[in-house]
């Protein structure tokens, strides 16, 4: 029972923190702050 309540914690962790990237690249925030001069251009 311990193991399924760590492993859904986990899950719910993971899935928060894909759901705040995805928002943040639908707002244009990118890791690099959006100044693709600065990150050589890897910005997407």
């Amino acid at each position: 029972m311990g193991t399924f309540i760590t492993g859904a914690i986990v899950a719910f962790c993971v899935f928060f923190a894909i759901r705040s990237m995805v928002n943040d690249k639908k707002n244009g925030k990118t890791h690099c702050g959006g100044d693709c001069s600065k990150c050589k251009g890897h910005c997407s």
